[in-house]
């Protein structure tokens, strides 16, 4: 794609060789109609977790990113970038999203826009510029935001588990859950509509439900419930007919919608932690719940979980999780070191007591 003439000076922000934590992406672009290939997702959002709002203040920025730092975050060898990202950088250059807005009618309506006024990759260089024309939705979050974990982001391989992963992001504080989402509006946030709102031509198999929960619900859940980091931070749990992260909305027979069953934890924690704390934490939770029958609040429920998935035990640490994602969707009226060796038997330790004491529900 050729770059267009402009009398506009460039602005191009630096970018540090730390790759941000997060991805600040608003909830109108969350929510956009995106139809991106998991590569095409990985390059838009690097751009996303880059820039800030005081970028613009000069004109439209410009953001480059170089061979060394594309290996390094995108997780591709080098002598591999030119022949992988220079195709992709092509393709993305003429994406559009679509974005929610009302007509003078009160009616929902998707206007549809570039993302980018100019992207290349040269000289061992990508140049992203963005579409001033989005320049709200990428800089204002007034509506609120989505806070992706960008590590995690750009580990998770497949595109509709991508989209599932920051659409769940948008709801981390507590107190704001997600609501039934129809099925339009999911066919629309995975990329499936076309700008009349129709099916693809390219996605007619998702024409039938039954596939679209298949390929963008279950298999997206079940990619995110499995991976080693994104487990620690997000937990789905399982409707009253045994199926993870989701129930279906119906009128009658039709599926109408569906609900999200998801509870975020306490992030950060688990990497704050080490063997001595994590013991002494389960150590002093269990003791005040087995031996003083005290039911723990949701913050030492969490405290213990993290502790228990820290060294390892992660059927302990699921146990309590559910028994933390019950209470969230009922809500009710919050020494030295141990050898390593010594480890199976504190567990054996807490496992007899469990076992004296009845085996109380945490």
């Amino acid at each position: 794609m050729e770059k267009p003439v402009s009398n506009e000076q460039e602005y191009i922000p630096v970018v540090s060789d730390n790759l941000p934590k997060h991805i600040k992406k608003g909830h109108q672009l969350v929510f956009s109609r995106q139809d991106l290939t998991a590569r095409e997702a990985d390059m838009f959002a690097l751009m996303i977790a880059h820039m800030k709002g005081d970028d613009w203040a000069h004109s439209t920025p410009h953001y480059e990113f170089t061979s060394q730092q594309l290996s390094e975050w995108l997780g591709v060898a080098a002598k591999h970038i030119g022949s992988n990202l220079s195709p992709v950088a092509n393709r993305l250059a003429s994406r559009k999203i679509g974005i929610k807005c009302e007509n003078h009618k009160g009616e929902t309506e998707f206007d549809y826009r570039p993302l980018f006024k100019h992207i290349a990759y040269k000289n061992g260089k990508l140049t992203m510029v963005p579409n001033d024309m989005l320049k709200s939705e990428y800089i204002e979050y007034n509506h609120g935001f989505a806070l992706i974990n960008t590590r995690n982001f750009f580990d998770v391989k497949k595109e509709y588990s991508k989209r599932l992963y920051e659409l769940l992001s948008r709801f981390k504080s507590k107190g704001y859950e997600m609501h039934p989402q129809s099925l339009e509006e999911l066919k629309g946030v995975f990329g499936l509509l076309d700008e009349a709102g129709k099916i693809k031509k390219d996605k007619s198999s998702f024409k039938n439900n039954s596939v679209f929960m298949k390929r963008c619900v279950r298999q997206s859940i079940n990619d995110l419930a499995k991976h080693p980091q994104i487990s620690k931070e997000l937990l789905f749990i399982e409707n009253d007919k045994g199926e993870l992260g989701f129930e279906l909305v119906k009128k009658g027979r039709t599926i109408t919608g569906v609900k999200f069953l998801f509870r975020w934890l306490k992030l950060g924690t688990i990497d704050e932690l080490n063997q001595h704390d994590a013991m002494m934490a389960i150590k002093e939770l269990e003791l005040k719940r087995l031996q003083d029958k005290v039911k723990l609040s949701d913050g030492e429920l969490e405290t213990l979980a993290i502790a228990y998935r820290y060294l390892g035990k992660d059927d302990k640490a699921n146990k309590v999780e559910e028994t933390l994602a019950k209470r969230h969707f009922t809500p009710t009226p919050d020494t030295e070191p141990e050898p390593q060796d010594d480890i199976d038997a504190f567990f054996e330790k807490i496992d007899t007591l469990e076992s004296v004491s009845g085996h109380p529900e945490y």
